[in-house]
């Protein structure tokens, strides 16, 4: 099969210009999560210029097509995200939205389109069994929380996150594994490299309601609802060295109305923050601290709160045999020394939703500086951003499916899913619940 992975490089490697190209257009237009239209119908239409039949709108904006190989075998789906988020203060911001590409998902439609280009260009199909779905999925940053729950309310999604409503849906029900290629600003060296553990998350809101009055006559009439939250916070953050370090706790809280008036105690202040951990029973034995927290500070000022828990993302495990074969073509393209492991990472992504269901691959290339999330992330080599990774991708792809896919249908076999997507499912709704407290 090396001859095919020499001819698939190439073939990247001739489109290397108009991929670039590609991937900077997505960069300079981002949009947020469920409403990437413009991105949507740029990856649609490239998709169908390689004589793709094209699925569009699933989970509002997501995009799929399939490539069939000349045998039968598994379907093997090559993921990009759609989506940006907001870093207002990012160079390349909307500057109506305040959102960027501050976490690479540009670079990841580019693999997509760079691989989906090379399997079709080459004489793949005479080699490979199975088939490749691509998918580009809308809304893995989960931020925009008010909104996205009004569209949940008008029955439009019933989860805020991507992958997890394109399960909902059965988008990945004849699906057998998936992958994609994610990127990292960490200047570690590494042009490619593997994180084999993420955390996942519950998100709460929080609404602290209070009493208004005359902020300067009559201050003692009130109940600041802010104060409220502002103590919750405190105690929050008096939980922290109640959490093992091998749990990966991580509480993050932002306040996203703080009143209505400088003249009027705050009655009506609001919270959010994300509970994230390495284990669900982590998160869970957090969550109920954070919540015990969120009380404590209504409690103190006399003040009330909602709290709304959303069920947020599983943490990610990515599948041992996958990403085995992943490093053997890493370490082929970029060398030992450019290619690097590390067991954990504390940030999350709704691939941990599929990886309870199918193997995931996940895996991280270089090519960028600045961490992701920040006003300093950039793509600052083409190469190494939109190339190398489509080919290594594209080489995994040919020892997974290359004969009669032994190699995939072995992983298949051998993975035992955590969940049903039933049980999935049930899980997910069973997380997601309002209280009031007293």
């Amino acid at each position: 099969m090396q001859e095919l992975k020499d001819k698939l490089a190439s073939i990247i490697d001739a489109h290397a210009q108009t991929l670039t190209h590609f991937g900077n257009d997505i960069f300079a237009h981002p949009e947020i999560g469920f409403r990437e239209e413009r991105t949507s119908a740029r990856i649609a239409d490239a998709l169908r210029r390689l004589d793709l039949q094209v699925e569009e709108g699933l989970a509002l904006t997501g995009v799929r097509a399939r490539l069939r190989f000349g045998k039968p075998g598994p379907t093997i789906c090559v993921m990009g995200e759609l989506d940006g988020l907001p870093v207002p203060g990012h160079p390349s911001a909307d500057p109506a939205t305040g959102v960027a590409h501050a976490c690479g998902h540009n670079a990841q439609l580019t693999h997509l389109l760079g691989v989906a280009t090379a399997l079709i260009e080459s004489d793949a199909a005479a080699h490979l069994a199975g088939e490749i779905v691509f998918l580009a999925v809308p809304a893995e940053e989960y931020v925009d929380l008010e909104w996205r729950t009004d569209l949940a309310r008008r029955g439009k999604v019933e989860f805020l996150g991507g992958k997890p409503e394109l399960l909902k849906d059965g988008v990945f029900d004849d699906i057998d594994l998936a992958m994609m290629v994610h990127a990292s600003g960490t200047p570690n060296g590494n042009l490619l490299s593997m994180t084999w553990n993420y955390n996942g998350f519950v998100a709460k809101q929080a609404r602290f309601i209070g009493r208004a009055a005359h902020a300067g006559n009559a201050p003692y009439r009130g109940i600041n609802a802010l104060n409220a939250a502002t103590l919750a916070i405190q105690a929050m953050h008096m939980q922290r060295e109640t959490f093992r370090d091998e749990d990966h706790i991580r509480v993050h809280p932002i306040i996203t109305r703080g009143g209505d008036a400088i003249n009027v105690v705050p009655a009506d202040v609001r919270l959010e923050t994300f509970v994230r951990g390495a284990s669900l029973e982590a998160i869970d034995e957090a969550a109920a601290k954070i919540d015990r927290s969120l009380h404590a500070g209504a409690l103190a000022l006399g003040a009330s709160v909602e709290i709304r828990t959303l069920s947020g993302y599983l943490p990610l495990s990515v599948d041992r045999e996958l990403g085995n074969v992943f490093r053997e073509n890493a370490v082929e393209l970029v060398g030992a020394a450019r290619y690097g492991e590390s067991p954990t990472n504390s940030a999350s992504t709704d691939a941990g939703d599929l990886c309870h269901v199918m193997p995931v691959l996940h895996p991280n290339h270089g090519g960028c500086s600045g961490a992701n999330h920040t006003v300093d992330f950039r793509i600052t080599d083409p190469t190494d951003a939109y190339i190398t990774p489509a080919k290594a991708m594209a080489h995994t792809l040919v020892d997974l499916l290359a004969g009669d896919a032994e190699r995939a249908k072995d992983i298949v076999a051998s993975f035992k899913p955590k969940l049903t997507r039933d049980a999935y499912l049930a899980k997910m709704r069973a997380l997601n619940r309002t209280e009031r407290f007293p």
